[in-house]
C-alpha cells in the first residue's frame, strides 16, 4: 500500500479491487480506479506536480478540486490538464509542464531570486528594443514562461451535440440541487427535471465535509437523497458534465466528455456550490499549503492523508470539521489558530477541544517555512493577531508538514453573473451574496449564502418549488426555510497579512 493511502471507510470514490497503472514523469505509478491523478500521486508521495509558469516555484493542489491552477499537467497531446479532477487509467502517460531539468529541482527555478526584477508584463518594455529584438527574444521567453505545448499536428477527436429539453433545469448535484430535482419532479408527473452534476457522481460537498461532530451525517444524507433521486422516472442526471454558459431563454450548453447538449429549459436551479478563498500570508504557495476543503477531499472521498503533521489557520466551523477528519485520518493536528478572538460555539469546535488539540484564540499563520527549494512546507510560524493585516512581532514555531486554511466562501456564480445577476458585497458577512436573479433563475445552498445543512435542503427544496412554478407546474405550498440565510461566521473580514 502507498505510504498516505488510508484503509476503508476512508475512500469513498475508490474502488481497491481495481489498481490502475500510469506513468507520471516517465517513473511507474499506481492508483486505484476513481482516483485523479493528484490523489494517486499525493497517495505515493509525489506533491510536487508543475511549476509556476514563470519563477518555477515547485507547485501542488490547492484545491484539490481544479479550483486553481497549480495542478495543471500534459497528457499526449492534451497540455493544461487539471490533476485534480482528471480519473487516471490504465497506461495513461502524464507529464509535468513548464519544467527545466527536472521536476524536483528545475534549473530555471534561479530566475524566483530575481523576481523583483521582473515585474508583470515587464518583457514587453524590456525586449522591443533596437527594433526587430523581440523576433530573437520571443522564442527564449516562450521557452521559459508558459505551461503545456500545443500541437499543432494533433489529431481532431470526435465530438458531437445533441439537443435536449427541460421544464426544470438544476445546475449542481450536491444537497441543494437534489433537494432542488426532487422537489421540483414532485410538482408533477409530466414535469421533465434535468440534473447537471460536475462530478462523476452526485453529493457534492455530501462526498467529503463534515457536519457532525460523529460524522455520521453527511453519509445518510447523501445516501437518502440519491436514492430519492434515482427513483424518479422523471429525473434526469447527468454525471461529469459541466455548464459552461447561459444564453437568452434559457438556453444551456453542457458538455459531457465529448458530447455537447444544447439545452433549452423553462426555469433554471443554480445550485454550484462556493469557491473556498485562499489566506495571504508568507510563502502561501507552498507544497503542502491546502484549503480544508481540499483537505477532506482528498480524506474522504480519496482515502489519502494529505500529511503527517498539519497546522490549520481557521476562522469558521470548517476549520474545526477538518481537524476532526485529520484526526480520525491519523494525522497530528500541531495547532489551530483561530482568527477570531472567541472560539465558535459549536459541536465541532467542542470536540475538538476534547481532543486536546492546542487551540489559539485571535491568531494567525503569519509564515510557512520551506524546505531546501521550496519543495514543500516543514513549519509554520503563528502569531497574534494585533489589527488589520497586523500581527505581533512574537511568534510560535509548530513543526509541520501541512499548512491548511479555513477562512470563508465566495459563491461560485459564473451562471448566475452570465444571465445578468448581480452579487453586491455584504460588509457583515465577508461575502458577496445574489442580490438580483434574472426571471426563471433561482438558486439554493451555498451559492446563495446558504451552509448549514438543514438550511441548505430547505433553501433547495424552496428553489425546486418555485422553478415549477415559474415553469407551469404547481403542487402544494412553498416549503418553508428556517431564517438564517447569509448567517454570518463564514468569512473573515481581511485574512491577509503582510511580511
Amino acid at each position: 500500500m502507498s505510504r498516505n493511502r488510508l484503509d476503508a471507510p476512508h475512500g469513498l470514490l475508490i474502488d481497491r479491487s481495481k489498481p490502475v497503472n500510469f506513468t507520471f514523469d516517465g517513473k511507474a505509478r499506481t492508483g486505484f480506479a476513481g482516483d485523479t491523478i493528484t490523489s494517486a500521486l499525493w497517495a505515493e508521495d509525489v506533491k510536487i506536480i508543475s511549476r509556476s509558469f514563470k519563477y518555477h516555484r515547485p507547485r501542488a493542489t490547492v484545491s484539490a478540486a481544479g479550483h486553481d491552477a497549480n495542478a495543471l499537467v500534459q497528457i499526449g497531446d492534451e497540455p493544461s490538464v487539471s490533476a485534480d479532477t482528471r480519473l487516471i487509467e490504465e497506461g495513461m502517460t502524464v507529464e509535468a509542464q513548464n519544467v527545466f531539468g527536472s521536476l524536483e529541482h528545475d534549473r530555471a527555478q534561479m530566475l524566483d531570486k530575481f523576481g523583483k526584477f521582473m515585474p508583470v508584463g515587464f518583457y514587453y518594455k524590456a525586449f522591443f528594443r533596437p527594433k526587430g529584438a523581440w523576433k530573437l527574444w520571443e522564442p527564449i521567453i516562450r521557452r521559459m514562461a508558459g505551461l503545456g505545448k500545443v500541437n499543432t499536428d494533433a489529431h481532431h477527436g470526435y465530438f458531437d451535440k445533441q439537443y435536449l429539453w427541460a421544464d426544470v433545469c438544476v445546475v449542481g448535484g450536491g444537497p441543494a440541487g437534489m433537494a432542488a430535482a426532487l422537489e421540483a419532479a414532485d410538482a408533477s408527473d409530466d414535469i421533465e427535471v434535468v440534473l447537471v452534476e460536475e462530478n462523476p457522481q452526485l453529493g457534492g460537498a455530501l462526498t467529503y465535509a463534515r457536519f457532525d461532530a460523529a460524522g455520521q451525517r453527511a453519509a445518510a444524507e447523501n445516501d437518502s437523497l440519491v436514492k430519492a433521486v434515482e427513483a424518479k422516472d422523471n429525473i434526469r442526471v447527468l454525471t461529469g458534465a459541466y455548464c459552461n454558459g447561459w444564453f437568452t431563454d434559457h438556453f444551456l450548453p453542457v458538455i459531457q466528455g465529448n458530447r455537447m447538449f444544447k439545452l433549452r429549459a423553462k426555469a433554471v436551479v443554480v445550485a454550484t456550490g462556493s469557491y473556498e478563498q485562499p489566506m495571504v500570508f508568507r510563502n502561501n504557495d507552498l507544497p503542502g499549503v491546502m484549503y480544508s476543503s481540499a483537505a477532506q477531499r482528498l480524506v474522504n472521498r480519496y482515502g489519502v492523508k494529505p500529511g503527517n503533521r498539519a497546522v490549520i489557520a481557521t476562522a469558521n466551523a470548517e476549520g474545526y470539521a477538518t481537524a476532526l477528519d485529520l484526526i480520525a485520518a491519523g494525522v497530528d493536528v500541531a495547532c489551530i489558530a483561530d482568527l477570531n478572538s472567541e472560539r465558535p460555539r459549536h459541536e465541532l469546535a467542542d470536540a475538538v477541544a476534547d481532543h486536546g488539540i492546542p487551540i489559539s484564540l485571535g491568531a494567525t499563520v503569519h509564515e510557512a517555512l520551506a524546505k531546501p527549494h521550496l519543495n514543500g512546507v516543514e513549519g509554520a510560524r503563528v502569531s497574534k493577531i494585533m489589527g488589520q493585516g497586523q500581527v505581533a512581532e512574537r511568534y510560535d514555531t509548530f513543526d509541520c508538514d501541512t499548512i491548511i486554511s479555513a477562512i470563508g466562501w465566495q459563491p461560485t456564480a459564473n451562471l448566475i453573473w452570465h444571465a445578468g445577476g448581480k452579487t453586491p458585497y455584504n460588509d457583515a458577512t465577508s461575502m458577496f451574496e445574489i442580490g438580483e436573479l434574472p426571471e426563471g433563475m433561482f438558486a439554493a445552498g451555498s451559492v446563495a449564502g446558504c451552509f448549514l445543512i438543514d438550511t441548505v435542503i430547505e433553501q433547495g427544496r424552496e428553489a425546486g418549488w418555485s422553478a415549477a412554478k415559474d415553469a407551469g407546474f404547481t403542487k402544494g405550498a412553498i416549503p418553508t426555510v428556517r431564517n438564517d440565510k447569509g448567517e454570518t461566521g463564514q468569512n473573515h473580514a481581511w485574512p491577509m497579512f503582510e511580511h
